[in-house]
């Protein structure tokens, strides 16, 4: 059974992945205004937020639903 705290981390994840999103988008979008210079840029974006959200996984994975380290 979850407890409040894990349900508390499970939203502060929930929130944070929002975030990530958020981010993503709108980085994506502002350095595809600089055509193609921007392409490395964006590149580098893709690759972050796939890392966040691998973290946020294991995180849930490890963490969530009462699981103790």
């Amino acid at each position: 059974m979850q407890g409040p705290q894990d349900a508390e981390a499970l939203q502060g994840l929930d929130g944070y992945e929002q975030m990530v999103n958020a981010f993503e988008k709108q980085a994506k979008d502002y350095w595809r205004l600089w055509g193609p210079l921007g392409e490395p840029m964006i590149r580098i974006i893709d690759g972050w937020a796939e890392h966040q959200r691998s973290y946020i996984q294991w995180l849930r994975r490890n963490y969530g639903a009462g699981n103790q380290p």
